[in-house]
């Protein structure tokens, strides 16, 4: 049993301080948490990648409460983090927070120095130019993309991919270039025949419709989310039609199906908008 008493503060220097030292007692090798003291950094990074899309849902819940209890479990999985290293021997958590306070100072001369960057634009590029130049991080000459996040969600990757190529100037000259090769690519799922050309044309047909959302200004995360939000609502519409006329979804047959879909459709669209 480790004693500790939590003595609450309106000082964020002494609410990092409570939290390091539970994260500190969690992690006791003698009296510390057993299911704690067996995480390690691979198995944190999961636990966090959960926190942060829970984290997520409470923002667009817009509950205020919901979102600072899951940015606190964001905090814990960090600490938790910088607390294994620390005993690993790997590094102490002040010298990457040290170090990231050097870095971001670094990288914003138009804040902390007289330099002057009046769009988001500019700072971007002036940014890339002080990772190249000052910190001296090379392009790889064999890899274009060897910047691009290797363990990123690969929609997101799909996007940061088609971003960076159109950047350098592999891009559509318009809309319609789009539009065109989404279509060929769903022709081309059509003649496929084995598993493998059919997963190779499907992986081409959605390449090409995160190509389109970028194109037209859209994150394809967004747009998911959306649909996916979308789909839930008019379904859970339906299910609830369904029982109310005291059947159950494994008995409709395709018509039924379709109709009590379109039902659900006109019910939610109003709250869609």
């Amino acid at each position: 049993m480790i004693e500790y008493t939590l003595n609450k503060s309106d000082d964020v220097n002494v609410c990092f301080k409570n939290l390091y030292e539970i994260v500190t007692c969690l992690r006791d090798p003698k009296d510390g948490c057993p299911w704690d003291k067996e995480q390690m950094p691979s198995d944190i990074i999961r636990s966090m990648q959960g926190e942060i899309y829970e984290y997520i849902d409470a923002l667009t819940e817009k509950d205020n409460s919901h979102v600072s209890e899951e940015l606190g479990d964001v905090f814990l999985n960090l600490f938790l983090l910088a607390k294994i290293h620390d005993q690993n021997g790997d590094f102490k958590i002040t010298d990457t927070l040290n170090d990231a306070c050097e870095k971001y100072i670094r990288r914003h001369p138009h804040v902390f120095k007289d330099q002057k960057l009046d769009t988001s634009t500019q700072v971007l590029e002036n940014w890339q130019k002080i990772k190249r130049d000052v910190e001296g991080r090379k392009e790889d000459t064999q890899d274009f993309f060897h910047n691009i996040e290797r363990n990123a969600p690969e929609l997101e990757r799909c996007y940061k991919i088609s971003k960076k190529a159109a950047k350098a100037g592999f891009e559509w000259q318009n809309l319609d270039g789009v539009f065109d090769k989404v279509n060929e690519e769903l022709n081309e799922v059509k003649n496929a025949k084995t598993p493998e050309e059919i997963t190779d044309e499907l992986g081409d047909v959605l390449f090409s419709v995160v190509n389109l959302c970028r194109y037209m200004h859209v994150k394809p995360q967004d747009a998911l989310q959306s649909a996916n939000h979308k789909f839930i609502k008019r379904f859970n519409s339906m299910y609830t039609s369904v029982l109310k006329d005291g059947k159950t979804l494994e008995e409709l047959d395709f018509q039924s199906w379709d109709d009590y879909w379109n039902k659900a459709k006109k019910e939610t669209q109003n709250s869609e908008r």
